[in-house]
């Protein structure tokens, strides 16, 4: 194992499967983020630490490729580490594999920010000076993105309130729940023996606090679902691309 590489042995309990007992994309993700989350600790600062320093990081972009779920507790091991800050990002790649067979992958972007003030803060190896850096893994060959025609070809598909279940530390939606919102959205998931989902593309504009409603607007092509999840006020909240089998 890469020694970059932070390795725990997991598995996916029953909270994070369907009913088929396969790994959900919001289940895979929060495995993600917990091995990241024991990366921080191990390395310090901690998650814990950054906040009680005023700051914290907040994930922009996640990509996901799922080539072969895991199952309801199936042995697995999570990998993460995190890539050289440049600029305003960093950087941080996952892998879910069993015995050395890859089950799923993600890469993401972060922004470390002022909580007080919400600014932007610059970063530099030094911001994070334990941290083992890798090598950056770019799992689609284009940038994500919606077109004006696409988003004005999409339907509503619902809405969904903040409620304290979805909320984090950070007082916001959980960056991990969106995609138990927006699978449940897609009908043929319901269609739980036969489709899952296998690529995930995320993209996040604005939080949604505690108390606020989203609103989804919807379209598919082919084996793929785009949304745009919208506050209250209109403005955008997420920008998401679904592929399913």
């Amino acid at each position: 194992m890469d020694d970059y590489k932070f390795t725990r042995d997991t598995y996916m309990d029953t909270y994070n499967t369907d009913i088929a007992r396969r790994a959900t994309a919001g289940g895979i993700l929060r495995q993600f983020n917990e091995t990241a989350t024991q990366n921080m600790s191990a390395f310090r600062p901690s998650y814990d630490e950054l906040l009680d320093s005023g700051r914290a990081l907040m994930v922009s972009r996640m990509d996901i490729e799922i080539p072969d779920p895991p199952f309801m507790e199936e042995p697995i091991q999570v990998s993460t580490w995190p890539i050289l800050p440049k600029g305003a990002v960093i950087r941080r790649c996952y892998e879910m594999s069993k015995d050395g067979v890859l089950l799923a992958r993600a890469s993401s972007d972060w922004a470390l920010v002022e909580t007080a003030s919400r600014k932007i803060l610059r970063m530099t190896p030094d911001t994070f000076p334990n941290y083992r850096y890798g090598d950056y893994v770019n799992l689609f060959d284009k940038k994500f993105h919606i077109s004006k025609e696409t988003a004005a070809s999409m339907e509503t598909a619902g809405t969904h309130k903040v409620t304290l279940r979805d909320c984090d530390c950070n007082g916001h939606m959980n960056n991990t729940y969106y995609l138990d919102v927006l699978c449940d959205a897609i009908p043929e998931l319901y269609d739980y023996e036969h489709h899952w989902v296998n690529s995930v593309r995320l993209h996040f504009a604005k939080e949604a606090p505690l108390g606020s409603e989203i609103t989804l607007r919807r379209c598919k092509d082919g084996d793929t679902y785009l949304f745009q999840t919208f506050l209250e006020d209109g403005s955008l909240n997420i920008e998401c691309q679904i592929g399913i089998v």
